[in-house]
């Protein structure tokens, strides 16, 4: 950072923002939960996704740049590292998922379970109560042996070519390995079994890049916004934003190619079992949402990134990651209420039986279903509780990552003295 005369600004207080965030998120929350149960859950689920996933993405990025090496992390490796420390945030926020299964998952509720041969042979094996919660287990506690990992490597600064050095090279190799592997398991409980009669073999690939492109989006966002309030931007920090935003740009277009993969084997394919997925996604308003994907989460910001001067000003790639991060929010929406407003729709159908007989419910119970299924939902509660879950985050947040973009710098200046002082 060149040396200038007037100060930075003093950093505002998360805490009122934080606090106006929680208290917007209690109410939406209370007033879901008045309202249905099961649509509460199900809202919470997304808004927890979503801010977990920012979580999984960073652990992931700092694993790369241990391997990869090179100046795109230095600018964002602060903003990781905070990002990642909220990992037990996340962890406590999801005991009542764990505690409240068949609110949201199907699989979960004995009733459904009775009537459903090939459930019932999955639950032997896999979707019970009990299995989901110990592989829960085991997935936060390798992502916590990931966190410590990453936690000594902050305090040690290894130089390169040391024993440390190399040492943490390896464990990242083995760490980023293991971490696919428990995102893509992670992927198949919480998000894919919300359909459990469907099935996608490349589904934990779309959300391991979607986390990975929420993270960055996130860090180059904050990294921006605070290097924008800096007196004075180097040429050095502009190649690094430069080179960040060639990163994000890949990473979505990898995003859209893996979406677009599964999308493409589901419609070659045409099986009965396979295509209610993307249906569901695309009738009964669902399909302008998959339209703002396309064009707010690929388009707009591959195409734009492809400019160099856009990549090269702080503002302009900063107003294109708080567009990805925005539209990061916008598809676990996406993916998740299609799927849960079906079960909400199968247990209306169900005490529709339970009250008028088979005979009526037969008549016009499907009807009623789909009207419960599909009739002027908006993510309201999804929102609420994002921004409530949200305020949380931003609170513990702000007590772990640099205050100002000159704390980050000085942060990655004295790491790459250790290191030798070049990349």
């Amino acid at each position: 950072m060149t040396a200038a005369s007037n100060p930075q600004p003093a950093a505002r207080s998360p805490l009122p923002f934080a606090a106006g965030a929680i208290v917007v998120g209690a109410i939406v929350g209370a007033v879901g939960w008045s309202q249905n149960h099961h649509q509460f859950f199900a809202s919470y689920l997304v808004a927890w996704l979503f801010w977990n996933g920012l979580v999984l993405g960073s652990i992931a990025l700092q694993l790369l740049h241990n391997l990869s090496g090179g100046k795109w992390g230095d600018a964002i490796r602060p903003y990781l590292r905070a990002t990642t420390g909220l990992l037990p945030v996340t962890a406590i926020l999801f005991i009542p998922i764990a505690l409240n299964l068949s609110q949201v998952y199907e699989w979960a509720d004995p009733a459904i379970v009775a009537g459903d041969a090939m459930l019932q042979y999955k639950a032997k094996f896999y979707l019970n109560v009990e299995f989901f919660q110990i592989r829960a287990g085991i997935y936060f506690t390798l992502w916590f042996l990931l966190l410590g990992l990453l936690s000594w490597q902050a305090r040690t600064n290894a130089a390169p070519d040391s024993p440390a050095h190399h040492r943490f090279r390896r464990f990242s190799g083995v760490g980023l390995g293991l971490h696919g592997l428990a995102v893509t398991f992670s992927a198949i409980d919480w998000m894919m079994s919300l359909e459990p009669h469907w099935f996608s073999a490349i589904y934990g690939v779309i959300i391991f890049a979607a986390q990975g492109v929420g993270a960055l989006a996130l860090a180059i966002f904050l990294a921006t916004r605070d290097a924008r309030r800096a007196p004075s931007i180097t040429p050095y920090q502009i190649d690094q934003f430069h080179d960040l935003g060639k990163l994000m740009a890949g990473l979505i277009m990898f995003w859209m190619y893996v979406n677009f993969s599964q999308l493409f084997i589901i419609w070659y394919g045409n099986l009965p079992e396979e295509v209610v997925w993307v249906i569901r996604r695309l009738d009964h308003g669902w399909l302008w949402v998959a339209i703002s994907l396309l064009v707010f989460h690929w388009i707009v910001p591959f195409f734009g990134l492809l400019n160099r001067d856009w990549k090269r000003d702080p503002a302009r790639l900063g107003f294109m990651a708080l567009l990805v991060v925005c539209m990061e929010w916008v598809m676990y929406v996406w993916y998740v209420e299609p799927s849960a407003q079906a079960y909400f729709a199968h247990l209306a159908h169900l005490a529709h039986e339970a009250s008028h007989g088979a005979a009526e419910a037969a008549h016009d119970g499907a009807h009623a279903a789909a009207e419960h299924e599909y009739h002027g939902f908006f993510p309201w509660i999804d929102a609420g509780l994002t921004v409530g879950i949200g305020g949380v985050w931003w609170l513990v947040f702000n007590r772990r990552r640099p205050k100002t973009f000159a704390q980050a710098e000085a942060a990655a200046s004295k790491q790459k003295k250790k290191k030798g002082g070049h990349h």
